[in-house]
């Protein structure tokens, strides 16, 4: 979900043929995507080769399609990943894209309050998040009364300790995104009811963005939630590479590394005065994905210093990593740069079947073909980086 308005469902080139088998035996995973987007593609994972797909909520429409999808298809242990089934892990969060249908209810003056005049707090709130701030009722009319950031919070809380192995996510920023214009009758009367609610759907694009300052607040209480169980994170960035990464850092600030031996000690000190289950609460996550990730070889460099007390995995698409020429050399030149053990392969595609597992294939195979890799050993490599992501 990385390139706004991208539909997956255009008309399809055939998967290309290798003449040497692909090792789908080691177990083949997929890292990201949105299956939630179109559940009725849900009945095609029986038929799939990947071991496991990592299906992200983004909105309020789509969280417990992704706790049913786990109900019947999750993962429960590492053991899950040793059998021959495709298997779920969950994602829960609020997609920046959908981030303006929440109100900070922290803040000293919350852009939303509860009024009997349901329209006129709508459009308080609206005008507040959104820029530049909309001025037809009509844009604001057909947005969703907004829920307080608090509620949403608590709410995934309770869905992740319900699932151990769940992570946070699609969880980031995103400068560019602009909001689809309101519904038209005729276009609404016609919508496919294949697709979850609450999607673009084709609408043409609005003028508005979201501030910037209201998606930080959003992001930042998740990873304060995910800091708090101890949880992967699974982070969407659209052109914000350095000012993602000065927020992220932000989040870890104090908590540095500063060399083996006073890691050690420090580790010993806080074993003396806290349980373990209490070790786990710190204000940001152990373990944190760049899905999808675009950024130049020196956006990677930052998150290779040595400092950073958290685990920076790298996750690429065929769908936004591969899709140009230009794409493609950006990539590789990321690549070379990651460290072998912080690599995953994502699809980013929002239904299941033979076009994910394919994509999926290919973009492994680009991996292994830019890091030297033959594909027993970099199938097997990238399986053991996903299952630390995801165990830690």
């Amino acid at each position: 979900m990385c390139v706004q308005g991208q539909e997956h469902d255009a008309a399809l080139l055939a998967p290309r043929q290798y003449e040497d088998p692909f090792p789908w035996h080691l177990g083949v995973f997929d890292a990201h995507n949105h299956v939630a987007e179109r559940m009725l593609s849900v009945t095609d994972l029986p038929n799939m080769k990947a071991r496991a797909i990592a299906v992200m909520a983004t909105r309020t429409q789509d969280q417990s399609f992704v706790a049913d999808l786990v109900a019947s298809h999750g993962v429960k242990s590492l053991d899950c990943f040793s059998r021959d089934t495709t298997t779920v892990v969950a994602g829960y969060g609020r997609h920046p894209w959908f981030c303006h249908e929440l109100y900070d209810d922290s803040d000293e003056n919350p852009t939303y309050v509860p009024s009997e005049d349901v329209e006129a707090a709508k459009a308080r709130h609206y005008q507040a998040v959104l820029t530049p701030g909309p001025e037809d009722p009509a844009f604001w009319e057909d947005l969703p009364t907004p829920i307080a950031l608090s509620t949403f919070i608590a709410e995934t809380k309770v869905r992740l300790e319900a699932d151990p192995v769940a992570m946070v996510g699609e969880v980031g920023l995103d400068k560019p995104f602009r909001l689809p214009l309101q519904w038209q009758p005729d276009a609404k009367a016609v919508r496919d009811p294949a697709r979850t609610p609450g999607g673009r759907e084709r609408r043409p694009l609005s003028p508005y963005n979201i501030q910037m300052s209201h998606q930080k607040a959003v992001l930042m209480a998740h990873l304060k939630l995910a800091g708090e169980l101890g949880r992967a994170v699974s982070v969407h960035g659209v052109q914000v590479h350095g000012l993602l990464y000065d927020f992220l850092a932000s989040c870890w600030k104090g908590h540095e590394l500063r060399g083996k031996r006073a890691q050690d000690k420090k580790r010993k000190e806080q074993a003396k005065e806290v349980e373990p289950k209490e070790q786990l609460a710190k204000p940001y996550p152990p373990r944190i994905c760049l899905h999808s990730f675009s950024g130049k070889s020196d956006a990677v460099k930052q998150y290779l210093k040595p400092s950073i007390p958290t685990k920076i995995f790298f996750s690429f698409s065929k769908t936004n990593n591969l899709s140009s020429e230009a794409a493609r050399a950006k990539t590789e030149d990321a690549i070379k740069l990651v460290p072998d053990n912080r690599l995953l392969v994502e699809s980013d595609l929002h239904t299941a079947g033979d076009r994910m597992d394919d994509e999926l294939e290919e973009m492994y195979r680009a991996i292994c073909e830019i890091k030297g890799w033959d594909l027993e050993d970099g199938v097997g490599r990238i399986a053991a980086n996903y299952q630390e992501f995801i165990f830690g």
